[in-house]
């Protein structure tokens, strides 16, 4: 059992105190019937520092109480709401008894990877990432950065979507691969901020995008040269995508794109500046991946998300040739929901196409339209709409009558 007198207090209302180590601590009389609450602050620690939450204690004295009732029940319980409310929670349960009186005490590890509130049952696209924020003055506060998405789109040219296909992988960059000199601005830094130490690690990441119709998207991805001159739209199951990156034991991060002027951009590296203390000011791996995540507002129309990929080695980030990839593999039969293609894929290239699907276990159905070479899809694999399409037609009539 923990010293109780160990415990400094926390007058920021969100936790009782914290020890030395600075993980945090929660005291609780009981464990509570409705455990929504307690489970966004196990939430919040395991994406901070990790901590305790003790049960039997009265928060308000520190006084042992113990707890009422059938507290192997209440435990059982919590562990239950704990898989049905998080994704990605790593802790130890332990019992002690203390003058005669039942103590719990649920200890929460800090996480790898973010850890989120989800409700894993009903609505698992949606995903809240709690933490408790510490800045120089010692004052804890709460954030949440919010995913709520079911669906998420990728664009890809026919040649990468056939060997992403036949080897059943997607292929993630190192950022300093980016085209786009202002995104690769703070992976290409050099960090000589003490709080960045071991925070800037080498990294590789891909893009999405919320939006179904995007213009621009689908011209840069029809720009090649032979299958790559055509585009692909993929509408990808957010939940499956999820499940399978966090599977591949590396450590797997996502973020919203944050919008930003281009002089922010430019110049909130600079200490003068009122946004340094946003990016820099206790500065953690997910300053990083902010800063990682930044783009000029030009580009709001994209909605994108990032996908980050972390070795857990920690390796040196390469420059701009030098920048490496990792493959991630990938189930597509389980990912792709339903297919956008160009108008303009000739019949051969379509049968490509049909070939690959089905060598990973998806029919893809064309309405009206009937695959060259009579191929006949095994029995039992999966159907996805595959719509022909092109960004420049027009409905109706082309020719108008304007008195």
């Amino acid at each position: 059992m923990i010293d109780l007198r160990q415990v400094r207090p926390c007058q920021n209302g969100y936790v009782d105190g914290e020890l030395d180590d600075g993980r945090l601590v929660e005291f609780k009389t009981n464990i509570p019937r409705i455990f929504d609450n307690l489970v966004r602050k196990v939430v919040a620690m395991a994406n901070s520092v990790g901590g305790l939450i003790i049960f039997g204690v009265d928060e308000r004295t520190l006084s042992i109480v113990g707890i009422h009732g059938d507290y192997h029940q209440l435990i059982n319980d919590f562990e239950l709401a704990i898989q049905s409310l998080s994704l990605g929670i790593s802790y130890l349960i332990t019992h002690e008894v203390v003058n005669d009186k039942d103590v719990v005490i649920f200890e929460i590890n800090k996480s790898k990877s973010t850890t989120y509130f989800s409700r894993v049952e009903t609505t698992p696209a949606r995903q809240i990432a709690y933490r408790y924020t510490e800045d120089i003055e010692g004052k804890i506060s709460l954030s949440k950065e919010e995913m709520r998405y079911t669906k998420v789109f990728r664009y890809m040219t026919l040649d990468a979507f056939l060997t992403s296909l036949y080897c059943g992988t997607w292929r993630f960059f190192e950022p300093s691969k980016w085209k786009d000199k202002f995104e690769q601005r703070f992976y290409c830094a050099n960090y000589t901020l003490s709080a960045a130490i071991g925070k800037t690690p080498q990294l590789f990441a891909t893009c999405v995008t919320r939006v179904k119709n995007s213009e621009a998207a689908w011209k840069v991805y029809s720009n090649g040269q032979g299958l790559g001159a055509h585009c692909l739209q993929l509408e990808l199951d957010i939940v499956e995508l999820r499940k399978q990156l966090r599977a591949s034991g590396l450590r797997f991060e996502e973020k919203l794109i944050i919008y930003e002027p281009e002089n922010v951009i430019m110049d909130l590296h600079k200490k003068r500046k009122p946004y340094y203390k946003k990016y820099f000011g206790s500065f953690t791996l997910d300053s990083f991946l902010n800063l990682l995540s930044l783009k000029r507002d030009a580009y709001t129309y994209e909605q994108e998300l990032r996908f980050f990929i972390i070795p857990m080695n920690g390796g040196r980030r390469n420059k701009c040739k030098k920048a490496q990839y990792q493959d991630m593999k990938i189930d597509w039969s389980r990912v792709i929901t339903k297919v956008r293609i160009d108008k303009k894929c000739s019949d051969a290239e379509l049968v490509s196409i049909q070939r690959a699907c089905i060598s990973i276990g998806i029919n893809p159905v064309i309405k009206n339209y009937t695959f060259i070479g009579n191929i006949v899809p095994p029995a039992g694999i999966k159907d996805v709409e595959f719509e022909r399409f092109d960004i420049d037609d027009m409905p109706g009539t082309s020719s108008i009558t304007i008195a």
